[in-house]
């Protein structure tokens, strides 16, 4: 175990438990096990230094962030020894005669504890009303979206500033690998949606829509060709989403790739497609995700996500039909509403989640690219729950975006090289269409290609309870308990 950092705090009494959780987040993130103490210590976060100790100055303008309002950021792009990090809340100068010097150990004049804060408690979405007709929290609304920089970890780079201050110091953290012998980590995760393209919903897009009524606005020709491709699917040798389940799991065992596979057990909207998980396309789905090693977890349906009844249920059948503990969950259309989905969440006993991310925008959400404890805004607490934020999607890439299969290769490429650059966790989402040349042409490339870079030597590839774990104990943590108790334990002397 590392040696404990020693952290004291001086602010105003209603953002100490949030000053706490932000600093025990940006250390654990730096390699650092922390304890609070109100003496001797080794960082003070405060107005003004004290002792010898190294100095994260604290800004009047963080208790903002404990009330229910949008606060007035001043955010500009700053550095500190070529660490570029983007400021939110300035520091007051202190005058040439004060005796303090506002720049000592380096520490330039912002508060890097309540940015880390408003990003880490997703203080803007928690304060803004507007919604998309699915009600999601929307990435132009968000201050990195008006900023064109969702692709921005900016909470890395204020736990890289929180090092080189300690640094300056000569204290150090443990800056080799933290993810099980790698410095990062890539997830792959598959929602199954459906268990196979022949459905009522599908069999009437193709033959009435797409067939009759020509949506699609091609030749006879290619309509009548179209439609006598669908109606081979109907046997499961020829379905391409059980193809599809068949084919990743072969990439991912030959790529030495463990995933993370989430399934539906239920729903009552018209944008739920259930599967019964007591047919035999789904015992032998998820026995040989059993035999593989892979993570089973919940995708629940389209209200779930704040029903915690129907999420229960769901849970307790998917249980029962995979034979394991379900650990992992993903909320269906990325539907999320803070901080109750969370909290059902983790009432249900699931260990992590990986909804947050913006369906028509790929990137880091809220600006983090690492496993953290999810801020409950109100009850000013954390949660007994671990997000590690959704990188990219499959379909926000070919959807929402628009982008043709090699340029949706460079872009989650592009989106590994940040992850891996500030040793984070990239979470990938791959649906089991993949291999449906019938409607993605093109995309089991992307899949392919997305799968050699995973599994490239930089990272991790495990599923979402093990890339947790692995997380946690590299910087001295037993469980989620012990970082829990030490966000909540008072100060000692």
């Amino acid at each position: 175990m590392l040696p404990e950092l020693r952290i004291s705090i001086d602010c105003d009494a209603s953002f100490r438990q949030p000053a706490r959780y932000a600093l025990a987040t940006l250390a654990l993130i730096a390699g650092h096990r922390v304890r609070f103490t109100a003496s001797d210590a080794d960082l003070h976060y405060g107005p003004v230094p004290v002792g010898g100790a190294a100095w994260l100055p604290a800004s009047p303008l963080a208790k903002a962030l404990t009330r229910r309002e949008p606060v007035s950021v001043k955010d500009q792009d700053l550095s500190l020894r070529d660490i570029r990090f983007l400021g939110l809340f300035p520091v007051p100068s202190f005058p040439a005669d004060s005796g303090v010097d506002s720049t000592a150990g380096g520490v330039l004049a912002s508060d890097i504890v309540a940015a880390a804060f408003f990003f880490l408690s997703l203080h803007e979405e928690w304060t803004t009303e507007r919604r998309d007709q699915f009600g999601r929290f929307l990435a132009e609304d968000s201050l990195l979206g008006r900023r064109g920089e969702v692709d921005r970890p900016v909470v890395a780079e204020y736990a890289r500033v929180f090092s080189a201050i300690l640094a300056a110091a000569g204290l150090t953290g443990d800056a080799g690998p933290r993810f099980a012998g790698r410095r990062a980590a890539a997830v792959m995760t598959h929602d199954i949606d459906y268990l196979s393209k022949f459905t009522p919903g599908l069999i009437f897009r193709e033959v009435v829509r797409n067939f009759l009524f020509n949506r699609r606005h091609v030749p006879f020709a290619a309509r009548r060709e179209r439609l006598g491709e669908y109606l081979t699917f109907r046997t499961r040798d020829r379905d391409p989403y059980v193809i599809s389940i068949r084919r990743m799991l072969e990439i991912e065992r030959e790529r030495g790739i463990v995933a993370s596979w989430l399934f539906k057990a239920g729903g009552s909207d018209k944008r739920d497609v259930t599967y019964s998980l007591s047919s035999s396309r789904a015992r032998d789905t998820l026995a040989a995700l059993r035999e593989a090693g892979h993570d089973i977890g919940l995708h629940p349906s389209f209200h779930a996500h704040t029903d915690a009844g129907m999420l229960s249920r769901e849970a307790g059948r998917l249980r029962e039909a995979a034979g394991t503990p379900l650990r992992s969950i993903r909320q269906h259309y990325l539907r999320f509403v803070y901080p109750q989905t969370w909290r059902q969440q983790a009432d249900e006993g699931f260990f992590v989640d990986s909804t947050l991310g913006f369906a028509e925008q790929e990137g880091f959400r809220n600006g983090v690219c690492h496993p953290f404890l999810p801020w409950d805004a109100e009850t000013s607490a954390p949660l007994p729950l671990w997000e590690v934020p959704l990188t990219v999607m499959d379909g926000t890439l070919a959807h929402y975006r628009g982008m043709p299969p090699d340029a949706a290769i460079d872009r989650i490429g592009a989106l590994l090289d940040v992850t891996a650059a500030e040793n984070g966790a990239a979470v990938l989402l791959f649906h089991n269409t993949s291999y449906d040349a019938h409607d993605f042409p093109g995309w089991s490339a992307v899949f392919e290609r997305t799968a050699e870079r995973v599994a490239d030597g930089r990272f991790m590839t495990a599923p979402l309870p093990a890339v947790v774990e692995a997380w946690l104990a590299s910087a001295g943590y037993d469980s989620t308990a012990d970082f829990h108790q030490v966000i909540n334990t008072e100060p000692s002397e």
